[in-house]
């Protein structure tokens, strides 16, 4: 056996594990559970992405949430009567998740933990299969991405959550920079959490586990429009929408599953990669996080 050969296991193992402990520490996204009394407030703070995907999943459907951390998503996608899984390898984020589930009465709602890269999912079983913010913090990106391809039905969807080579630069020098702000100026995270996707707002744990997720993981990959593509093409995904577009010029897409259709100087090799130039500064916001959307072929 060569040394190669010996060495993938062991690191695989390894990664496992510290993302493990990481989200142990740091459930994600994280939240303050009085924060949820009842169905209303769960449809209260519902984000845009939620609202938009559960204004195009129809009734009935069969949905899988990978990597759902600490339930909010599933939870949320439960309400209209669909069949919703979420799985994820925290403990302690699925405890969470069950709470939610239980405190709002959800039974068409169910929490499994697995693992991404070694698990038992049933083959073509799911309508939409969401994997938001996942498979860059696992050992083997591409391994996760083709297991998530098996369990979706024909026809179905595929929406992965990735982050940029590109978009990614910006967050990666300021989170240098905090760190070392951070040694004496206490509200250096503040002005972090403030300049990106979470406000200041009551929730501490949120806001804490956020920063966390941001700026202390212990593993992270990023991934390029193109290299994410060819998953989708080796794979038997078509190409179906991206937020943001990654096509050249035009309006940002209004809905999540309905496919792009735009001329071929628009969306090409070469016009992926100038719309990646600008997610340099465009993207700080979302410290470079971008999903793509892929239809699996009959």
């Amino acid at each position: 056996m060569t040394p190669s050969a010996t060495a993938a296991p062991a690191a695989t193992t390894q990664v496992l594990k510290v993302v493990n402990e990481f989200y142990e520490s740091n459930p994600f996204p994280g939240f303050n559970p009085g924060k949820y009394e009842t169905r209303r407030d769960l449809v209260a703070r519902a984000s845009w992405y939620g609202k938009m995907i559960d204004a195009e999943i129809p009734y009935g459907a069969s949905v899988i949430d990978v990597g759902c951390g600490t339930g909010q998503l599933p939870c949320f996608l439960a309400l209209k009567d669909r069949r919703v899984m979420g799985v994820d390898y925290s403990q302690h984020s699925l405890d969470l998740a069950r709470t939610l589930a239980s405190r709002l009465a959800l039974k068409n709602v169910e929490f499994r933990r697995v693992n991404i890269l070694d698990w038992d999912m049933p083959p073509r079983a799911f309508d939409y299969v969401f994997c938001n913010g996942v498979l860059h913090h696992t050992s083997d990106p591409y391994k996760g991405f083709q297991n998530l391809v098996a369990i979706t039905k024909p026809g179905g969807f595929v929406v992965v959550g990735l982050y940029n080579r590109y978009g990614r630069l910006m967050l990666l020098i300021r989170r240098r920079i905090v760190r070392l702000l951070s040694l004496f100026d206490r509200k250096a995270k503040d002005r972090a959490i403030k300049k990106q996707l979470v406000e200041l707002e009551d929730d501490e744990e949120k806001r804490r586990t956020w920063f966390a997720d941001q700026y202390e993981h212990p593993h992270e990959s990023t991934h390029t429009v193109a290299e994410v593509l060819r998953w989708f093409d080796d794979n038997g995904l078509d190409y179906v929408s991206s937020f943001p577009k990654i096509e050249l010029f035009g309006a940002e897409p209004k809905r999540m599953f309905k496919p792009r259709h735009v001329a071929q100087w628009r969306s090409n090799p070469v016009a992926h990669l100038l719309v990646q130039l600008t997610w340099i500064l465009t993207q700080n916001a979302g410290g470079g996080y971008y999903v793509l959307v892929g239809r699996k072929r009959p």
